[in-house]
């Protein structure tokens, strides 16, 4: 598969299963944000965290995607999705989701806009994690601090951070490299499309990979 990222907590995964290939899309974002969402933007799958101009954006995505707006198990072309409600206790989040993707073989998490720490049940549903993609930029979402402690919880093998500061963007938010400081040991790599198979996952030292926005 590969993956790239569009900025806030908006991944394209592009993968190849079986059945057909599928491109996967998260949380699709407004122009009000201060980002531009791409106008080419086309996917077979749409997942939505929440219900705000910086995550629902879904009517700008091409190809009529299923769009993934509530808890619950889906599958689409050989891509799984496990939609997990997390609420928080923010105006307009009380419905908030966290999601499992199974793409070839990988187990890819997606958390929203969380901004505390995972419950046991929270956990066990979530279950066991490859790829953890993971909001670190504070505010309104985990501090990077609080996001190292997450990432302690789910224990995965690769960490994607995301909702993090970038040029054009009006929220005020904590950088990729704060986050870095808090997490401590950082084996960190950079590249604007990630290319991943099951097989590439590290065995030992957890890998950061920062996305460039795409």
């Amino acid at each position: 598969m590969n993956i790239s990222w569009h900025g806030l907590s908006c991944f394209e995964i592009n993968s190849k299963t079986p059945a057909d290939e599928v491109t996967l899309i998260t949380d699709p974002y407004d122009n009000e944000t201060g980002l531009k969402l791409p106008r080419t933007l086309a996917a077979d799958l749409v997942a939505v965290s929440h219900n705000t101009k910086d995550a629902n954006n879904s009517e700008a995505i091409q190809g009529k995607p299923f769009v993934v707006s509530k808890p619950g198990e889906y599958e689409v072309k050989g891509v799984f999705v496990y939609s997990i409600h997390v609420p928080l206790e923010e105006k307009g989040l009380a419905d908030h989701r966290i999601f499992r993707f199974e793409v070839e073989g990988v187990h890819l998490a997606h958390l929203g806009a969380l901004n505390r720490a995972l419950t046991n049940n929270e956990l066990e549903e979530l279950g066991t994690i490859d790829v953890l993609m993971i909001p670190v930029g504070g505010g309104r979402v985990l501090s990077p601090k609080l996001a190292s402690q997450v990432i302690e919880q789910i224990e995965p093998r690769i960490v994607m951070p995301m909702v993090h500061a970038v040029e054009g963007l009006k929220e005020t938010l904590n950088s990729v490299d704060d986050f870095c400081k808090a997490l401590g040991v950082c084996h960190r790599e950079s590249t604007n499309k990630f290319k991943l198979t099951k097989r590439d996952l590290p065995e030992e030292d957890m890998l950061v990979m920062i996305l460039e926005r795409a």
